[in-house]
């Protein structure tokens, strides 16, 4: 018997989700866990159930904190290599140590024989959750958040870790309050472009999760890992955001997330993923062999710019070699992916958002004249201090006043000439909103 760990119904057959709250079933026993302590945490509620383990919302039984339990399976715990690819997924999460990624803070026995670990407790949701309610999502707010788990898997490649099942489940939102300034680009009734400037209210925090089937690319660990880790021949991953070397069964890298990855930002902004099927094997053959739709022809409504569209296929190309070479360099090119809006900062790296120059202050432009002059500058000072050293070793006599002249003139001429007012195009208006 299962239950829904939202509205507590049991059900009887076969179902996977509840028929009320479309949440995942949840086995008996994981049902029974509720309320009991495990170690210095109190197991309170059902957070989620994955293929390796149940997730609880737990709290320390002393200082009262917030905190995420996952509890391995009963039908694994028995299985050493189960065991061992529970605790990767604690300490590969624990070791990386980046914002972006979920934070392992204990790990323990059960007295039944099981494993546990303990997370921090996060508020918000899934990326799933946010594609299905409101993809596709607008591509300022796309970019942000891949760049984001970017950033998280470039920390974990440095370590040497790969996530191998980066999908929209595996990422949680939080909603922060705003601090960065937004421009858009906008245009009138007449056609005329303008900018506004304003503060954003909010922005999305990624954490990203569930680093069970993280492969970790150590020699050590490579002659220690048994069945059920990715050597040849072993397919392991959710099949809508699965590589192709992955989909054959062949050893993956750090550029398989790079693939998976690219499949996000192509859900994200289309509102779709690029492959589809009726079964698992349907959809590994397509990512094998079936070229990836172009995103704007996918959703030509959605604001997808060329340079968006071009990281996309570039990251979900057959080839590994093809795609880029590491996360470092996807997240350059994400930088030149922004259209009509971009934050101030980023507002370069977009034609759309890119503002007009503002004339420069005369002290910025006295700057500029000296340092293009500083060579001819240095060189003037150092003639004039060695003819007030010593004069009469240069044979200049100190009563000649024609000689000094002469001096004067060799030194003063030729002249650079001093910097005039700079003469630009009138600039483009530009609107400052009263958000704070």
């Amino acid at each position: 018997m299962r239950f829904c760990p939202r509205c507590s119904t049991a059900y009887e057959g076969n179902e996977r989700f509840c028929t009320k709250d479309a949440v995942v079933l949840v086995e008996q026993s994981d049902f029974a866990r509720l309320g009991s302590t495990i170690g210095n945490y109190k197991l309170l509620d059902i957070l989620g159930r994955g293929g390796m383990g149940t997730v609880y919302r737990g709290e320390h039984v002393y200082i009262g904190k917030p905190v995420a339990v996952k509890i391995l399976h009963e039908r694994f715990a028995r299985y050493d290599e189960a065991v061992k690819r529970f605790l990767r997924e604690a300490r590969a999460a624990s070791a990386i140590n980046h914002p972006n990624i979920v934070d392992v803070t204990d790990f323990g026995p059960m007295p039944d024989g099981g494993v546990y670990f303990v997370m921090e407790y996060l508020e918000g949701e899934s990326l799933e959750t946010l594609v299905e309610r409101e993809a596709p999502i607008e591509l300022h707010r796309t970019i942000n958040v891949i760049y984001q788990i970017a950033s998280a898997l470039s920390a974990a490649h440095e370590k040497g870790i790969v996530h191998r099942d980066l999908k929209p489940e595996n990422i949680v939102l939080t909603r922060r309050p705003g601090r960065r300034e937004i421009i858009r680009a906008e245009r009138d009734a007449t056609g005329t472009q303008r900018f506004v400037i304003e503060r954003e209210e909010a922005f999305d925090f990624v954490k990203v999760l569930d680093f069970g089937i993280a492969k970790v690319l150590e020699p050590e660990a490579a002659h220690s890992e048994g069945p059920g880790s990715t050597m040849a021949g072993t397919i392991i991953g959710t099949p809508e955001y699965m590589s192709p070397e992955a989909a054959k069964g062949l050893p993956v890298d750090h550029r398989a997330d790079i693939y998976s990855l690219g499949v996000m930002f192509f859900d994200m902004l289309t509102g779709s993923v690029p492959f589809t099927g009726n079964t698992p094997i349907e959809i590994l053959a397509k990512h094998i062999a079936q070229p990836p739709p172009l995103p704007r022809i996918a959703n030509p409504k959605a604001e997808i710019t060329e340079t968006a569209e071009k990281l996309i296929l570039k990251s979900l190309s057959k080839d590994p070699e093809d795609r880029q070479r590491s996360m470092d360099e996807f997240l350059e090119e994400l930088q030149h992916c922004y259209g009509s809006v971009a934050y101030r900062r980023d507002a370069s790296n977009s034609v759309e958002t890119k503002l007009p120059p503002r004339p420069k202050r005369l002290t910025e432009e006295l700057d500029d004249w000296l340092k293009a002059h500083q060579a001819q500058l240095q060189s003037t000072q150092r003639l004039l201090e060695q003819v007030a050293a010593a004069p009469e070793a240069m044979g200049i006599p100190l009563s000649h006043e024609s000689a000094w002249n002469d001096v004067a003139k060799a030194v003063l001429q030729p002249r650079p000439p001093l910097p005039r007012a700079p003469t630009v195009p009138p600039p483009l208006p530009v609107e400052v909103t009263g958000k704070k």
